[in-house]
């Protein structure tokens, strides 16, 4: 008989945007490993939460689910992707998340600036949606 039924996993599992996400990505790689891929690595990370993983924004604490890392002949591109809902998420002009490339563009420069003689790296984020768009027009409407 067992005493504990509890079943944890580290990271948790991938949640529903998560794995669409995973999924997308590697019909991507996939379709493009001829094209626009062709000569390039990518990597896949899963970031880790509070404490252990790579975070911003140190009031609110935002560590993106994953990190994609795209690694050219000379240059590596290092994206921050999290995908969720944006239903209940703030306006673009007020959400830090969704301005955190803004904030990547500044670090970006400062690492440039004081690591001459390092490869090209490139700092970007997204978060990808996995609320349809009809459902966030009444939201956001415009944009704004």
């Amino acid at each position: 008989m067992l005493r504990s039924a509890k079943v944890t996993s580290k990271p948790p599992a991938l949640n529903e945007s998560e794995r669409r996400f995973v999924e997308d990505l590697r019909d991507y790689c996939c379709q493009e490993k001829d094209g626009a891929l062709a000569g390039k690595e990518l990597f896949l990370l899963r970031n880790q939460g509070r404490g252990r993983g790579v975070g911003f924004f140190a009031q609110r604490g935002f560590y993106p689910d994953f990190i994609l890392w795209v690694k050219d002949s000379d240059t590596q591109r290092i994206i921050f992707v999290e995908p969720h809902g944006m239903l209940h998420a703030r306006a673009h002009a007020h959400d830090d998340k969704a301005r955190l490339h803004e904030t990547l563009a500044e670090l970006e420069r400062e690492m440039a600036r004081s690591h001459t003689d390092a490869l090209d790296v490139q700092l970007d984020s997204y978060i990808i949606s996995a609320t349809s768009f009809e459902d966030l027009r009444p939201r956001y409407d415009d944009g704004s």
